[in-house]
Formats: structure tokens, sequence, C-alpha cells
């Protein structure tokens, strides 16, 4: 198993900050400053960043899948089926969507730990040809064979290191989540939240509009749906770019356009 993540300190945290500032800015004499000053927090903490980043990118696609959802369902059948058939519907949907990913995660971890072991048995019987098999690699990026072979030599001498290195460099396998049963829970319940809330908001405003105005509300639940879950995931864009520092804006356009694209298709095609 992966060891699990210290918590980054304050300082560290502020040297994210700090440095990405400096890159925003081509300020390399800031960019060395932050470096320098958290130097020790680094060592200390080990850094985060891209995993805290990573989270954020599994929850947003979690909720974007089931607001994806109850557009597409609202847009297809939002006429023809009643509100508690359409909910039923988007919860099994959910479901399903939540029972694939959990299994798919599931086989990758079997198959992940299955073939760590194996490169841990070939080390153990064959270091010279793992290490042949490194150095091919890293020449074949670019390195000179007495740099590659250099360092293949120094780095083979930790073990546990030099394996998550093959896994990485030679498989481009990345060793699952320490915490994969609260993330995949998680995810399911954002699925069923994402795709749930904006179909039974738009069926409670129906409800609504209907008991207080004398005109027909035949679009009433399906503006209300899709505009709901358009507007959330034009935010959950926005949430997911600012993780990355990049456009906020250019992201929630983006995914205000998958959305329309949600809620065409079906009028297209059914």
């Amino acid at each position: 198993m992966t060891p699990a993540q210290t918590p980054a300190s304050p300082a560290l945290k502020q040297r994210s900050v700090e440095t990405r500032s400096a890159f925003a800015n081509q300020d390399t004499a800031a960019s060395k400053q932050a470096h320098d000053d958290t130097l020790k927090d680094w060592e200390e903490d080990g850094h985060g960043e891209g995993d805290a980043a990573v989270e954020v990118y599994r929850r947003v696609d979690a909720l974007q899948a089931g607001l994806c959802l109850a557009i597409l369902l609202e847009s297809a059948f939002g006429d023809t089926l009643e509100r508690r058939k359409l909910v039923a519907i988007g919860l099994c949907l959910a479901t399903a969507h939540a029972l694939r990913e959990w299994t798919t995660q599931t086989w990758y971890a079997r198959h992940y730990y299955r073939e760590r072991q194996r490169e841990e048995w070939e080390l153990e019987n064959y270091a010279q040809g793992e290490r042949a098999e490194m150095v091919g690699l890293w020449c074949f990026k670019g390195l000179t064979r007495p740099d590659a072979e250099r360092a293949i030599d120094l780095l083979a001498s930790y073990k546990k290191f030099f394996v998550d290195l093959m896994m990485t460099e030679e498989l481009r396998m990345f060793a699952p989540s320490d915490h994969a049963g609260k993330r995949r829970v998680t995810g399911a319940l954002l699925v069923a939240f994402g795709c749930v809330a904006p179909l039974m908001l738009g069926g409670g405003v129906d409800s609504l509009y209907g008991s207080l105005s004398h005109f027909p509300s035949l679009w009433c639940a399906r503006l209300v749906t899709c505009g709901s879950a358009t507007s959330a995931l034009a935010f959950t864009g926005a949430w997911r770019a600012a993780t990355s520092r990049l456009s906020e804006q250019r992201h929630a356009l983006e995914a205000a356009g998958l959305g329309a694209a949600c809620f065409l298709v079906p009028r297209l095609l059914l």
C-alpha cells in the first residue's frame, strides 16, 4: 500500500501560492525566494498540492456526471413521465454509474498490485535485467547511456523507490489511493445528488407554479431543471479551473456548453 499523505503545512501551502504567482508573473527572483524559504517544509511535509487538485477533479467529475444525467432525462422524458418516475430513473442511472466506477477502480487496484508484485519479484530475481530495461527507457527519452546507467545504478540501490519508479516510468501506472472506499462513496453520492436535485427542484417549482397560476406550465419544470443543472455545471467548471489557476470564465462557458449539448441531443434524436 502507498503511505498516507501528510497534510501540508501552512508554510507549504503559502509556498504553492507564491510559486504559482511567480510563474504567472514570470518573476524568477520571486520563484527562487519562494523555493528557498520553504525548503525545510517541503522535506518534512511532502507536496500535497497535486493530490488536492486530483481530489477536486474527482468530485467535480462525479457531480457533473449527475448534472448531465438530470439534463438528459429532463430533455428526453420530462414531458412524458411523472416526476417520481423521472427521479427514480435518475437514481437508477446514478447507482449504475457508481457501481461501474467502484468495480473499475477495484479492478485497477488488483491489476496494479499484481503488476507491482511482478516487478518486485523480477527485481529480486534478475536485478540486472530490470536495470537494463530502465536504462533503455531513459535512453529512449533522451538521456545518454552513461548518464542513464549512473542514475539507474544509484536509484536501484533503493529497492522500494526503484519499484515505484518502474511502475510509473515503465508501466505508466500510479498507486491507488489509500482512501479509495471513501472516494467511491463520496463520488456515488455526488452523482446521485447532481442528478436528483435538479429534477426535484424542477418538479417542485412546477407544482408551485401550477398552484399559483392559471397559465399552462409546459416548460416550467424543464426550464428550472435544465437551467439549474447548467448553472451548476458552469459553477463546477469554474471551480475546477480555479484549482489549476486556469481561466474560470472559459471553463465555466465550456461546462455550460456541455449542459446545452445534453439538452439538445435528446431533442434531435428522440
